[in-house]
Order: structure tokens, then C-alpha cells, then sequence
């Protein structure tokens, strides 16, 4: 993090700037290809840079502090043949301007591409333009609305729709062209109250995609503190479209003595109701299903901890199953501590389970230098591919030059029902820049 201030007291602003450069190594095959066909495998060696600067404290004519600038972008060149979708590619994820008139930070106006998260919404990423205002310190209403940003790898040459490869009406459609962003927008807005312990929100959500219903949300969360000790939360996600719940969660923490941590939850979800309206995935998708149970977490001391955790799982068809966890960490003493955890979950399921297990490592080794290890390993009850068992095994080594620069290392071998062998490597550098600057004029 990096930040510019004026030498002039009491005219100071912020000013951020992060970037890290990847460089990737990788094969790729899709499987099935069309029709079921086997592909051919392509090599990829791409290099990615991930840009991001956050402004915020401007003065303008509106006020002190009125302003805020957030700009995220990210573009690579492919270095071996380029594949489908060309030698260069990139896109602009955020490039939006807040402005907050005569310094009242709660109400506010933003334009630009922006993204909306949580609640009605869940996520999404649009054009357009977020207003809020507080009525009082405690409420407040906010409205956004614009065109949807676009899914970029939908439309890439070669890709077929559910039938026949040689049916001419799936294969490579007229979708392939340019769709009339028009028929792509959001809306919506959301009511919030927080006071002392409470804090309630009410929120709507609607996307179209093609001019056709995507989403139409209705969010409720609320959440309170009864006492030192205990808390009380639920989340609640409607379809208004088929007039069902969607998702419920209501979960409790509590904090009874000193070093135990205890959480119980119930948890309601129908999966398919998450997806698009418009998306034939939903066919697919799983059934819903009722889940109830509870975690604990003992601290023994400052450097060993337990967990475990159980939950009963009953499905719509009147399937029973459940899964259980338990992990232990601990940290080793030292000028160099060493982080270790181990864990086991069970899962049973209707039609198969697994027993997975793993194992995670993290230790500074020297001053500079950190690495990390981890290892995964399920074992299925049924056979998935003619596949028993699979696994993976990844490791990181990170060198920090300075504060501001770093240089990461990271590896991964995995074996699946799916892959048979899985090999990925990939090598970061990461800094983040003082920018000099001084306060512009409006």
C-alpha cells in the first residue's frame, strides 16, 4: 500500500496502486470434444498483468474528501501458438468515479463499471450507475442499475450447444455473433437499518439476459448480538419468479467459555433456483435439500487448536445423508514458527460419499523467503471413471525483496477421475508502487 500526501496540512489524499505480472505454464484439452470425440492437447505459456489503483480523498467543487476514483484491469500475450481466442487478451473489470457531495460520506452517487455483491444481488458486474442516501444514521436506501457486463468466453469459435456436432443448427449458432447488449441489464436496490446490535436489510434484484428473465431476487438478512457471548444471524434469498426459497441460512455463534467457540446452523437450498433463468444447466442441477448441525472450536492454548463438526443432510426425494469434519492446528515456537494443520472429512451421500484427508504446511524459512505445502487425498465409495482414489499436491516459495516487491513460485500435481496426470506451475511478481503526485485542481 502505497500513499501520497501534500505538504500542506490539512489537504492530504490517497492514493493505491498494486500490480503483479503472472507467468503460466500449462496444457489444456477439452474432454469430451464434440459429439464425445477425443481432442488434441494444446500447450499454453501466457503472461498476465493485473493493474488496480484506488483514489480516494479528492476535494472538489462539491466538497472536501467528495471524491474516490477505483480503476482494475487486467491484459496477457499468449508467448507459444495462440489459441481460440487470439494472441492478446485483457479486460477492464472496475473504472468507476464516486462522488460524495458536501463530505456526507453516507450519501453518495458512483458511475461506471462497478460490481454489486451480497444479498438479492449474490453478484454481478454492470454499466451503469449506485446511488445511496441515509434518510437518518441509522437507515438507508441505495438503487443501481445499467447493462450487464458481458460473459467473455461464450462465444468463442468451436463452441457447441447441447445435440449432434454435425447438426448445423447447434453447431457454431448465429449466437456466435455479437449479442445487442440492450437486452442485457440489471436493477435493483436494497433498504439496510443498523442500531447498536441489529442490523436488517431488505434487497431486490432483477438481471435480463436477452431480453429474456435472468434473476428476480428478493433478499432479507438480518443479524443481532443477544449478549457478550452469543449472536443470532439468518440470510434469506427468494425466487420470486417460481415463488420459492432459494437459500436460508440461520446460524447461531456462541462463545460460552473463554477458549470454545461453538456454531449451530441450519441451512436450506435449492440449487437450481441459484442459476439463470435462462441457463439449461438448471435442468441439470442438483435437488434441494435441508441441512442442520453444528461446529465447535477448543483452544487449547495459544498455539493448539481442535475443531469438529457434524451436519445430517436430508434431500427432497427423502435421501438421507450427512458429513462430518475434525482439523487440529498448530504453531510452532520460534523466531521461524512453523504452521501445521491436519483434517478428515467424511461425506455420505444418496448415491456415494468420500473420505478425504488433508495436510497443510507453512513455515518462514528464512527472513525473506516463505514456503507452503499441502496435500489432498479423497477416497470415493464408489468408483467415479473407473478411479478410486484421487489427489493433489501443491507448494508455494515466495520471496519478498522489500515490502512493496515479491516474487512467488508456486506447483501443483493432481490425479483424478478426470486427469489422469494434472501439472501447472506458476510464477508471480507482485509490487505495489508509491505513485508521486500532487493535488489536482477542479
Amino acid at each position: 500500500m502505497a500513499s501520497a500526501e501534500p505538504m500542506r496540512e490539512g489537504d492530504s489524499y490517497e492514493l493505491l496502486a498494486r500490480s503483479e505480472t503472472h507467468a503460466q505454464l500449462f496444457q489444456r484439452a477439452l474432454f469430451p470434444g464434440p459429439g464425445g470425440a477425443l481432442v488434441t492437447d494444446d500447450t499454453f505459456a501466457p503472461f498476465t498483468e493485473y493493474v488496480s489503483v484506488v483514489g480516494r480523498g479528492f476535494d472538489t467543487a462539491l466538497g472536501e474528501d467528495s471524491l474516490e476514483l477505483e480503476v482494475s484491469a487486467w491484459g496477457s500475450v499468449e508467448a507459444l501458438e495462440p489459441g481460440a481466442l487470439g494472441r492478446y487478451d485483457g479486460d477492464l473489470q472496475t473504472a468507476s468515479v464516486r462522488l460524495s457531495p458536501f463530505a456526507a460520506r453516507s450519501t453518495w452517487i458512483r458511475f461506471g463499471r462497478q460490481q454489486i455483491a451480497g444479498g438479492a444481488a449474490r453478484f454481478a458486474r454492470f454499466d451503469g450507475a449506485m446511488a445511496s442516501i441515509a434518510v437518518v444514521p441509522a437507515l438507508s436506501f441505495s438503487v443501481y442499475g445499467g447493462f450487464t457486463v458481458l460473459p467473455r468466453w461464450d462465444r468463442r469459435p468451436g463452441y457447441y450447444h447441447l445435440g449432434a456436432a454435425a447438426d448445423t443448427l447447434l453447431r457454431e449458432p448465429a449466437l456466435a455473433e455479437s449479442p445487442e447488449r440492450a437486452g442485457y441489464w440489471v436493477a435493483g436496490g436494497r433498504a439496510s437499518f443498523e442500531h447498536e446490535v441489529v442490523l436488517a436489510s431488505a434487497s431486490f434484484h432483477e438481471q435480463r439476459e436477452a431480453n429474456g428473465l435472468a434473476r428476480r431476487n428478493l433478499g432479507l438478512d438480518a443479524s443481532a448480538e443477544l449478549s457478550e457471548s452469543a449472536a443470532l444471524a439468518t440470510a434469506l434469498l427468494v425466487e420470486l419468479d417460481a415463488v420459492r426459497i432459494a437459500n436460508l441460512r440461520v446460524w447461531s455463534d456462541l462463545a460460552l467459555v473463554e477458549s470454545l467457540d461453538l456454531t449451530a446452523e441450519y441451512l436450506r437450498t435449492e440449487p437450481a433456483l441459484l442459476l439463470s433463468r435462462q441457463s439449461v444447466l438448471s435442468v441439470f442441477s442438483t435437488e434441494g435439500y435441508h441441512e442442520a448441525g453444528g461446529s465447535g472450536r477448543w483452544h487449547v492454548d495459544e498455539r493448539f487448536s481442535l475443531s469438529a463438526g457434524a451436519w445430517l443432510l436430508a434431500y427432497d426425494q427423502e435421501d438421507i445423508g450427512g458429513r462430518f469434519d475434525t482439523s487440529a492446528r498448530f504453531v510452532s515456537r520460534g523466531p521461524y514458527p512453523t504452521v501445521t494443520s491436519l483434517s478428515y472429512v467424511r461425506l455420505e451421500a444418496p448415491e456415494s460419499g468420500y473420505h478425504s484427508l488433508r495436510a497443510a504446511l507453512s513455515r518462514q524459512l528464512v527472513d525473506p523467503l516463505t514456503g507452503t505445502l499441502q496435500l489432498y487425498a479423497y477416497f470415493y465409495d464408489e468408483p467415479i471413471e473407473g478411479y478410486r482414489t484421487s489427489s493433489v499436491t501443491s507448494g508455494t516459495l515466495e520471496y519478498r525483496f522489500i515490502d512493496e516487491l515479491s516474487l512467488l513460485w508456486g506447483g501443483s500435481l493432481a490425479r483424478s477421475p478426470y486427469a489422469s496426470l494434472d501439472a501447472s506451475t506458476l510464477l508471480r511478481l507482485s509490487y505495489q508502487l508509491a505513485l508521486p503526485t500532487s493535488r489536482p485542481s477542479w
